[in-house]
């Protein structure tokens, strides 16, 4: 009975550990650096931060003139910020035409301890890595947060797609 007991704990283990790379569905694509993947949830792509402009970005600006308190003196500086409209967003749209719909494979890093934020590589049925696909675009910045096993590759796309000057890198 021990031996029974023991055999079905591995297989539990093993079947944990394999079970998220499983080929799953995306479901939709929220933004150019996350998916949500049937069976899964949100994926974040490993190793690579959207492009896409913030709805809201607020900071310093070039275009806000300098404020004077009533007596002419210069005031402290002004927050100015950038509200955009239009919402152009190139990086999920791009996301988008490659995975939505399609059946991809999540392969978990080594380097990357936890799995809770879900920051994994992810590859199509043809073997295609989007993570890399997003950078040799220029869809995506490399994110170098933190370490992980393919950095070096990422940053040689990310570099190439620079000289090329694709996407967001277009000069």
């Amino acid at each position: 009975m021990g031996g029974c007991r023991t055999a079905i704990v591995a297989f539990v283990i093993v079947f944990a550990t394999v079970a998220p790379s499983w080929a799953q569905q995306v479901t939709k694509v929220p933004d150019g650096d996350t998916l949500v993947v049937r069976g899964v949830g949100k994926v974040r792509l490993l190793g690579i931060k959207s492009a896409d402009e913030p709805l809201l970005r607020v900071g310093p600006s070039d275009q806000a003139p300098p404020r004077r308190d009533p007596s002419g003196s210069p005031a402290s500086p002004a927050v100015s910020g950038h509200l955009n409209l239009s919402r152009n967003r190139p990086s999920r749209d791009f996301l988008r035409k490659l995975a939505l719909g399609k059946t991809v494979r999540i392969e978990y890093d080594s380097l990357v301890a936890s799995m809770d934020e879900r920051r994994a590589y992810v590859f199509l049925d043809d073997g295609t890595l989007l993570n890399a696909e997003m950078l040799k675009a220029g869809r995506a910045r490399l994110d170098a947060v933190r370490k992980f096993d393919r950095e070096a590759e990422f940053k040689r796309l990310e570099a190439e797609a620079i000289d090329r000057a694709v996407g967001i890198w277009i000069r």
